[in-house]
Formats: C-alpha cells, sequence, structure tokens
C-alpha cells in the first residue's frame, strides 16, 4: 500500500466565500428563500469582522491511499 499526500494553497476574496456558501445545498438560496438576503448581510458582516483585509486563505490537504493485489 502507497499513502500520497498533497497539500494546495488557496485564496478567496469575500465575494468567491459568499457565492461558495450560496452553492451548498444548505445555503442555497432555494433554500434560504426570502431570508436570503440577511443571511447575506450577516455572512458578510461576520467574514469582514475575521479578516478585514477581505482576503481568506486555506491549506487544502489531499490524501491518497494506492492498494494493488498481489
Amino acid at each position: 500500500m502507497q499513502i500520497a499526500a498533497f497539500e494546495q494553497a488557496l485564496e478567496f476574496t469575500l465575494d468567491e466565500l459568499v457565492g461558495l456558501q450560496f452553492s451548498f445545498s444548505y445555503t442555497s438560496p432555494d433554500v434560504l428563500g426570502g431570508r436570503q438576503a440577511a443571511y447575506e448581510a450577516d455572512l458578510r458582516s461576520e467574514l469582514a469582522r475575521f479578516e478585514p483585509a477581505g482576503r481568506f486563505c486555506e491549506t487544502r490537504q489531499t490524501v491518497c491511499t494506492i492498494a494493488t493485489r498481489g
């Protein structure tokens, strides 16, 4: 068995994070309905408070396990 690990540095803007959040099924515009505008305003406010510069960094880790029959 072999294991390969990879890291990918990602950076998002505030607009990209808001768009990403709306792409999830549990916070999609259809699910939020009439609460979407309030949700977006709260999300933007909290993200701006967390990172005033508006640049959000993440390191994504992927681990692949490779097994073959002998």
